[in-house]
């Protein structure tokens, strides 16, 4: 867990300090506030990994400060944790209703603190790599729909290669595209997304073989571009891209 931001807010000192010497000796670098308005400029300022809240706070209560946490855009995928004396069912269930993502009795156990708020580390970071994926293929599919639908307008005869010519068979037929099995593998790859690099480590192939078959590919299809090959595989169906 070290290097993570912790952002803890808690109105008792002796919790503060006590919190932060803990998660301090755990590598974190721990950022306080005592109040919720403290806790949310914090927080958009610095992006922590985790937010320890108090739920028994003045002023402004736990529950509000992670309910309007959760409303930011910004902020609501950041994990709260709950710190609350002797919680029941109720208050947990009312704390993970408003957002929480774990909660923690108080007086804490240090190594248990330590252990959830790792857990709760881990679990953002993978759900940050996650949406930063979707985001990509959600601009990959972007691009992929706005070519194949360039490919789908009525193209002029002797224009070149068009989306009508058939999927590989394997046959010599008119106006066929013929593959090699490797390029089919690359070609799919790359519909998935992948980068030049990481094709070349999954196929145990060379940077230089990976960029020649390529070239290979955007020759056979009367293609300029990965991405326009991308289209042409998907439109002929030569692979399967879910956008």
């Amino acid at each position: 867990m070290p290097n993570e931001k912790i952002l803890i807010v808690d109105d008792d000192p002796d919790v503060l300090n006590a919190a932060k010497e803990c998660l301090a000796k755990a590598g974190c670098h721990v950022m306080t506030a005592v109040d919720g308005s403290a806790a949310r400029q914090i927080a958009k300022d610095e992006r922590p990994d985790v937010i320890i809240l108090d739920v028994d706070m003045p002023v402004t209560g736990g529950h509000e400060i992670c309910k309007t946490l959760k409303n930011d855009n910004i902020l609501k995928n950041i994990p709260v944790i709950f710190v609350h004396e002797q919680p029941s069912s109720e208050d947990k269930v009312a704390g993970f209703e408003v957002g929480a993502h774990d909660y923690i009795a108080k007086p804490f156990d240090h190594d248990e603190l330590a252990a959830r708020v790792a857990a709760a580390a881990r679990i953002k970071h993978a759900h940050d790599r996650l949406r930063q994926r979707n985001t990509k293929l959600e601009t990959l599919a972007k691009h992929v729909r706005a070519a194949v639908q360039h490919y789908e307008q009525p193209r002029p005869l002797g224009s070149g290669v068009g989306l009508e010519a058939e999927p590989v068979s394997g046959s010599d037929g008119k106006g066929m595209v013929r593959l090699t099995r490797r390029e089919l593998e690359i070609l799919q790859l790359l519909a998935r997304g992948l980068s030049n690099e990481v094709i070349s480590r999954q196929l145990y192939i060379s940077p230089t073989t990976t960029r020649n078959h390529i070239q290979n590919i955007l020759g056979k299809l009367g293609v300029h571009s990965k991405l326009e090959a991308v289209a042409y595989a998907v439109r002929a169906g030569y692979v399967d891209f879910v956008g």
